[in-house]
């Protein structure tokens, strides 16, 4: 009888609560990410290799808890588990990276220090992270580790806060965007809810819009932010054209992160098997509906670039007096409202022209198959005209 009651609670051990402590991580590793890393690990690739040396040479990184629990979730490396736990019991402000640790090291977090990392409340002073998507990914994570990923207000928090953000800009901070993405990917892998369904057409463009708003010195020379912000984007759908673009620009080996605070998140995102296309093919201009305009005359570093938002105009290495004529970026003619009316020649069906220099919101009117029509400036005084608008374009007072 005692041999099979033990034999019983060897079982349970086993396949019970055993196995609840070395459940995959649910954050940011799924089990192809994972496996890739231990791919390179075994290969010993670049990044790897600098990702190993960060761990052995910078001991008082401020995102220490989260390369130590990634070391440990790739390796195993028990010293490094627990490591990563030490430093998240002293650093009780650090929500993301505390809920890595209590996701990635489980199995070697006893249940008075899970209480204690669940428990916690931050109490330094402060206002707290810079961007609402942080704030609302920091509070996701939290709550996965806690095992209440379940929670409904994580879709409500994304159209309210992370949604709202990115489309009216937010996505140009790449602290901003990356925080979103990995909100979007934790909801994904834990409740199987691909959350950007509430916008596709904004997150369709979304990788080339982010690629086309750097400007020229940017996209030769980013920081190190923008470059894994790309590489996470990227991860979303690699299957988007405009995904493929970016992917071709985040994986030049003259970007590749090989020391400093990326190199863990470069080993996390950079997945060399994906699709990608020399970004130099993409169309060098994009424009959305919220009043958004990037384009640049080509991808050399002396091109002139453009942005035209409703916060203003930027530009760099541009002709003098650019701004008083029609200018060609691609298959797209930017042409200034240069007085009450304006005569639009016809187009080829590739070719798109865009209005600007109106008042935001005004109201145009338009001939279009013989109809006389109305529309809307964007918030920034731009319109794209429609494919078979054909003579006189009248901006109204």
């Amino acid at each position: 009888m005692r041999v099979k009651i033990l034999t019983l609670l060897a079982a349970f051990s086993l396949f019970g609560f055993g196995q609840e402590l070395n459940r995959p991580p649910r954050l940011l590793l799924t089990p192809q990410r994972l496996k890739r890393l231990q791919r390179d690990r075994q290969r010993q690739t670049v990044r790897w290799a600098g990702f190993e040396n960060r761990i052995e040479s910078t001991p008082d990184s401020p995102e220490r808890g989260f390369e130590l629990a990634l070391y440990y979730a790739v390796t195993r490396d028990e010293k490094r588990g627990r490591d990563a736990i030490a430093w998240a019991l002293q650093h009780p402000c650090e929500q993301r990276q505390i809920a890595l640790v209590l996701d990635w090291c489980g199995n070697l977090i006893s249940t008075d220090q899970r209480r204690m990392l669940t428990a916690a409340r931050c109490v330094s002073p402060g206002s707290g992270p810079p961007y609402a998507s942080e704030s609302a990914r920091d509070r996701l994570f939290m709550a996965v580790a806690a095992g209440k990923e379940d929670d409904p207000r994580a879709d409500a928090s994304f159209k309210q806060i992370i949604l709202s953000s990115l489309e009216n800009g937010g996505f140009l901070h790449p602290r901003d965007l990356y925080a979103a993405i990995e909100y979007l990917d934790a909801v994904r892998s834990t409740q199987r809810i691909d959350l950007r369904e509430n916008a596709p057409a904004f997150f369709s463009a979304l990788p080339a819009e982010f690629l086309l708003s750097m400007k020229p010195e940017q996209v030769e020379h980013p920081d190190w932010m923008a470059h894994v912000s790309a590489l996470a984007l990227v991860s979303l759908d690699p299957n988007l054209d405009t995904s493929q673009f970016l992917q071709g620009w985040a994986m030049e080996n003259r970007q590749m992160l090989r020391d400093g605070p990326g190199v863990a998140y470069e080993l996390l995102w950079a997945n060399p098997y994906l699709p990608g296309i020399g970004y130099q093919n993409l169309d060098p201009w994009v424009y959305d509906a919220a009043g958004r305009l990037f384009a640049r005359s080509d991808w050399s570093s002396g091109a002139c670039w453009i942005g035209i938002t409703k916060d203003g105009i930027e530009e760099e290495n541009c002709p003098a007096g650019w701004r008083e004529h029609q200018v060609t970026f691609g298959h797209m003619t930017l042409v200034p409202m240069a007085g009450p009316c304006i005569v639009v020649p016809r187009r080829k069906n590739n070719e798109v022209t865009i209005l600007w220099k109106l008042h935001p919101d005004q109201d145009v009117s338009h001939w279009e198959e013989k109809k006389r029509m109305r529309a809307k400036a964007d918030s920034a005084g731009m319109w794209r005209l429609p494919a078979n608008i054909d003579g006189k374009i009248c901006a109204d007072r």
